[in-house]
């Protein structure tokens, strides 16, 4: 359809005051509520706000409208995804990104800022790129680097900030008032853009759904869609609206939450899986309200695990790898079977499953690194682990690793662990059973270490460095008292080794990660180094209720890997 524009009007939806864009672009001067933009009439062609519109130049074709059809015959219903990921950076928020940024040239700023979880800084970063705008993106310290690297990538100005997005998005908006800045973001030009899900629809000659499921962070994707629909059934394009179903993780829910009690919910504390909606202040909540209203709407939650599982689900049937925001949709259905059975259903499937790579590698068990051996190969194949690797899918810990029977070299490695741990006076709880026994599948037992930490003395002060003094053999023979300091604990424990390695096998550390099983006091705590030389890179774990023997023990089995590897 040919984009065309009657006039319009900008108005706030709480107090009807027609507001100046110039002004302002996101809330009500008068009374700071959120604004909608209404045209002088109805037409068929889809209307932006904006006095010419350019041909979108990322874009080349529709986001696909796919019957899924083995979810359809497996649960009864006919069930249909819009795949939102085929957008130019992989999520839906390019629709409206394309206009928002035209918006900002047109009325003449000289540069563009918005607060993001990662999705909307990567899909305006691309349109601001092309179109030759200068972009400052504020982002939470715990936003996914893989979605800042697309904005990076497309030469934004990545301005990270201590706290959530909720403290993000309170300076980005002093930001945009400190210089002539268009504030970007879930606001009313950008609900222009994606009510284009609609239109598609439309010419796909598909919008006769019973019920479609949109995934709810801030509501203004939900709103689009939803304004779309009305724009059309005005326009006399279609008969009618569907149901709307607004969904949300049970971890972070304010808009359901709200929907039930007729009144917006903000929460300060976000924590969910499904950071695509994790939005603590969800702007268009009325909007969202009013469309749940109109049409006879239904809301629902699902919880973590839930969401997981119909992520893979929606992989292993249908063969499309979304983000987990993704999985709400069918989550949610699955959980309300008798109201959607026999219905026509479609799921809006926001974005690419490849910007939350952190979150597969988090819920799934890893495979080991096997040695150029068949027989060892064969031995892995047969233990048991792949069938209860595939089974722990959706597991924060490995569950089932009971049932994996380990070679005589890993059994004696374990036993080795474990007594080690007995002799600090701990005993290993369930859980920490089942994470040491994943630790020492993955190992090598057939390792040589050339060093071996026989005692180790520390010595800190209020002020200064830490001073380590640490008793080593050398390679099964001499004995030596290394000396050094460090910053830390950690750090100078390492300094005093690696500075007797660093003779004979140079490594540099460059990362290491300390992961405290539980709140317990005596807790195991697993230890991950990553060493580097000329280019290769070793990572090795070690497991202790003490921080400091973890360490010691991850860097020497690093130290032996290394090793091994680079005098074969």
């Amino acid at each position: 359809m040919k984009a065309t524009n009657s006039g319009y009007t900008l108005s706030c939806i709480m107090c009807g005051k027609v507001n100046d864009e110039r002004k302002t672009s996101t809330y009500c001067t008068e009374c700071g509520g959120v604004l909608d933009i209404e045209y002088n009439e109805a037409r068929k062609e889809i209307q932006y706000p904006l006095e010419e519109i350019k041909p979108d130049p990322l874009k080349n074709h529709f986001t696909s409208l796919k019957k899924l059809k083995r979810l359809s015959e497996k649960y009864g219903a006919e069930l249909y995804g819009k795949l939102e990921f085929e957008n130019p950076t992989g999520c839906f928020k390019d629709r409206g990104s394309y206009i928002e940024v035209q918006k900002a040239l047109e009325l003449g700023t000289d540069a563009i800022c918005l607060a993001s979880t990662g999705n909307m800084a990567a899909s305006v970063a691309a349109y601001a790129c092309y179109f030759k705008i200068p972009c400052f993106v504020f982002v939470p310290e715990k936003a996914p680097e893989v979605k800042l690297a697309q904005a990076t990538i497309f030469d934004a100005t990545i301005i990270k900030i201590k706290g959530d997005f909720m403290e993000c998005e309170k300076l980005c908006r002093e930001f945009a008032k400190s210089g002539n800045y268009y504030l970007a973001g879930d606001y009313v030009f950008r609900q222009e853009g994606q009510k284009s899900f609609c239109y598609e629809l439309y010419d796909q000659g598909m919008t006769d759904f019973d019920y479609i499921f949109v995934p709810i962070g801030a509501g203004t994707n939900f709103a689009a869609i939803y304004k779309g629909y009305k724009e059309l059934k005005a326009a006399g394009q279609i008969d009618k609206i569907p149901h709307f179903v607004a969904v949300q993780p049970e971890q972070h829910s304010p808009v359901v939450e709200g929907i039930f009690k007729k009144d917006k919910m903000v929460k300060e504390h976000v924590n969910t899986m499904a950071d695509a909606v994790a939005v603590g202040d969800p702007l268009d909540f009325y909007k969202v309200l009013r469309g749940i209203e109109e049409t006879d709407g239904l809301a629902f939650t699902a919880t973590e695990n839930e969401l997981l599982d119909s992520m893979k689900e929606m992989t292993m049937e249908e063969g499309h790898f979304t983000e987990p925001a993704c999985a709400i949709p069918l989550a949610t259905f699955k959980n309300n079977l008798d109201t959607f059975k026999g219905k026509k259903c479609l799921f809006v499937l926001t974005g690419t499953g490849l910007k939350s790579a952190h979150i597969v590698a988090k819920y799934s068990l890893s495979s080991p690194v096997l040695p150029a051996n068949l027989e060892r190969i064969q031995q892995y194949i047969e233990s048991g682990f792949i069938d209860m690797q595939k089974e722990s899918w959706g597991q924060t810990r490995n569950t089932g690793f009971e049932n994996v029977n380990m070679d005589e070299g890993h059994m004696k490695l374990y036993n080795e662990y474990v007594n080690n741990i007995n002799r600090k006076g701990k005993t290993l709880k369930e859980e920490e059973i089942r994470v040491l026994r994943s630790l020492v599948y993955n190992e090598d037992a057939d390792l040589d270490y050339p060093v071996e930490v026989l005692d180790y003395k520390l010595t800190m002060r209020k002020h200064g460095l830490v001073s380590a003094a640490v008793k080593l053999r050398i390679n099964g023979g001499e004995e030596v008292i290394s000396l050094d300091q460090g910053v830390g604990p950690m750090d100078a424990i390492l300094t005093a080794i690696k500075a007797e390695t660093d003779s004979f096998l140079p490594l540099e550390v460059i990362d290491h990660e300390v992961e405290i099983l539980s709140p317990d006091t005596d807790s195991l705590v697993i230890v991950t180094v990553t060493l580097e030389k000329e280019g290769h890179t070793f990572t090795s774990k070690g497991a202790s209720p003490d921080t400091l023997e973890a360490l010691i023990q991850a860097f020497l089995k690093g130290l032996a890997v290394a090793n091994k590897a680079l005098t074969v």
